[in-house]
């Protein structure tokens, strides 16, 4: 286990408890290379308030992998998880983010989730992003 491993570790481990603010702040604060063990950590959390957490520890880092990440984590089923994913993208914002979010809102449509809240907020973002890309 390497430095970033333990530093991993050591505060995904606080983000379940009373020094889960402390925690969180670390995660942001990292170097970018945690990104990854961040995203492993998301995948393998059964709960939706660490894995809502986790999304927005991510999206702060604001790197390229991040938008992909989030064009996943969009599918997680609980309303705190998906509504910090649709934050991060109108954080990161641009072209790519609002191509994923288009997608992702047509693979919805197309399941039958045409009116969905999920589909409302996710065209909201995407008109939070144009918005921002004109100011």
């Amino acid at each position: 286990m390497n430095d970033l491993d333990s530093y991993a570790a050591y505060y995904l481990e606080r983000l379940k408890g009373p020094e889960s603010e402390d925690a969180c702040h670390s995660l942001i604060e990292a170097e970018d290379g945690i990104v990854p063990l961040l995203v492993t950590a998301f995948g393998t959390e059964a709960n939706p308030g660490i894995r809502a957490m986790l999304v927005k520890i991510i999206w702060q880092h604001r790197i390229p992998e991040a938008v992909e990440f989030l064009s996943e984590a969009l599918n997680d089923s609980h309303p705190e998880v998906w509504r910090n994913v649709l934050d991060g993208f109108v954080a990161i914002g641009g072209p790519v983010a609002i191509l994923k979010l288009e997608l992702a809102r047509q693979r919805m449509q197309s399941a039958g989730q045409r009116e969905s809240v999920r589909t409302e907020w996710i065209e909201e973002a995407i008109q939070q992003i144009r918005r921002g890309s004109v100011a």
